[in-house]
């Protein structure tokens, strides 16, 4: 039997009724992957990146879970998308302006694996730790807010540290 592992998951959809995808996204997650152990805040946020949308992009609502599952990170990455597949997320190729920044669109839900125990992966298909944590403030509040102390395996500090990098 496969041990159970922690993974902290990040939750996020810009669509008209966010709360209701989080929700669903939430139920999903629980009934296909395994328990939450810890849900954050949910968090409205505005868009960070560069958007290919051409109207105004809707602000964003962002959640962090800590998810215990003995899903192994690529069927996890799977069973992911299909839920982002089932609640409305088209499949989409990523795009990139001239000097090579990467556009964003607009989507009903994101769900993006953050960290999965303290395993480090760097493969075409999956990257863990997610290599945008440092960067984004709508994802380390609610990280920081729910597991503050623990330790990014790769920058050797704890996510509450990170975000007061921010700050």
């Amino acid at each position: 039997m496969t041990h159970p592992h922690r993974v902290l998951l990040s939750l996020g959809s810009n669509a008209d009724e966010p709360e209701r995808l989080l929700a669903a996204a939430r139920q999903q997650i629980a009934e296909t992957l395994g328990p939450i152990l810890l849900a954050s805040r949910e968090y409205q946020t505005e868009p960070w990146g560069t958007f290919s949308d051409t109207r105004p992009v809707n602000p964003c609502l962002n959640q962090v879970l800590l998810l215990q599952t003995t899903a192994s990170p690529l069927r996890l990455l799977d069973t992911l998308q299909q839920i982002e597949h089932r609640l409305g997320r088209p499949a989409h190729l990523p795009e990139y302006t001239p000097d090579g920044q990467r556009l964003y669109q607009s989507r009903p839900i994101d769900l993006d694996i953050l960290f999965y125990d303290s395993l480090i992966l760097d493969t075409p298909r999956l990257t863990i730790p997610h290599p945008q944590i440092p960067r984004r403030h709508f994802v380390l509040r609610p990280a920081a807010e729910i597991c503050p102390d623990f330790q990014h395996p790769l920058l050797k500090i704890s996510l509450q540290e990170l975000l007061n990098s921010l700050l």
